[in-house]
C-alpha cells in the first residue's frame, strides 16, 4: 500500500474500522442474547457478562480506530469542514476510547469508572451528530454538493432525535422514584440507545463518503 495516497489509506482504515465494529456487535448479540436484553439494557451490559468484555471493548476500539482515521482523513481532505466539527469529532472518538477503557457499572452499583464510562458515552453519541450538522451546513454552500449535504443533514438530525430520545429514556431508568411512565419509557432503553447508535453508524459512513482520493491534501 506503499504507493496509495494517505487519504486513501485513511478511508480504507475507517471503513476497516466501522465494518469490525459491526462485526463485533453482531457476535455479542448471538453469543450473548440470553444474557442481555436488547430492548431494555444497553450494549454496555455486554461487557459485565461472562467471557464478552474483550469482545466488547475490541468492538469499541474498533469503532474508536476508524472514527479517528476518519477524522484524520476529513482534515487532510480540501472539504471545508471546519475547526468546530473536528473538535466535536474529537470528542466522538476521545469518548469512545474512554467508554471502552473504563467498565460500566453493574445494575445498582456505582463507581467512579461507571461514571467515566457513562458520561464519555453519552458526550461522544451527542457530539457526532452536531459534527454531522455543522459539516452538512458548510457543504450545502458549495455547488455539487448540495444533494450529500442534505442526505448528511437528514442523518443527523435523525440522530439528534434518536439521542434525544435515549437520554430520555435513561433519565427515567435511572431516576430515583420513578413513576409508572418513567418505568415504562426506561424499558425502552436498550432499544433506543440501538436505534441511536444505528443511525450514528449510517452517520459516519456519509461521512466516509465525502474524502474521495482524489482530494488529497498537499
Amino acid at each position: 500500500m506503499d504507493g496509495i495516497p494517505l487519504t486513501r489509506k485513511l478511508v480504507v482504515t475507517a471503513h476497516a474500522g466501522l465494518a469490525g465494529a459491526l462485526v463485533g456487535t453482531a457476535a455479542l448479540h448471538l453469543g450473548w442474547a440470553r444474557q442481555v436484553d436488547t430492548v431494555r439494557q444497553v450494549l454496555s451490559d455486554f461487557a459485565l457478562s461472562d467471557g464478552a468484555y474483550g469482545i466488547f471493548a475490541g468492538t469499541v476500539a474498533c469503532l474508536s480506530v476508524g472514527s479517528m482515521a476518519l477524522v484524520a482523513g476529513l482534515v487532510r481532505s480540501r472539504l471545508p469542514i471546519g475547526a468546530p466539527a473536528v473538535v466535536l469529532l474529537s470528542v466522538w472518538c476521545g469518548g469512545l476510547a474512554l467508554a471502552a477503557i473504563f467498565q460500566t457499572d453493574a445494575p445498582g452499583a456505582l463507581s467512579v469508572s461507571g461514571l467515566v464510562h457513562r458520561y464519555a458515552a453519552g458526550g461522544a453519541v451527542a457530539a457526532l451528530p452536531a459534527a454531522g450538522l455543522l459539516i452538512a451546513r458548510r457543504l450545502g454552500r458549495r455547488p455539487g454538493w448540495e444533494t450529500t449535504a442534505r442526505s448528511l443533514r437528514r442523518t443527523s438530525w435523525a440522530s439528534v432525535a434518536g439521542c434525544l430520545a435515549f437520554m430520555c429514556a435513561h433519565v427515567c431508568a435511572t431516576a430515583a422514584a420513578p413513576t409508572a411512565l418513567a418505568q415504562e419509557i426506561g424499558g425502552w432503553l436498550g432499544l433506543a440507545e440501538r436505534v441511536t447508535l444505528a443511525l450514528e453508524m449510517g452517520l459516519l459512513y456519509i461521512l466516509a463518503g465525502l474524502v474521495p482520493a482524489s482530494r488529497e491534501g498537499r
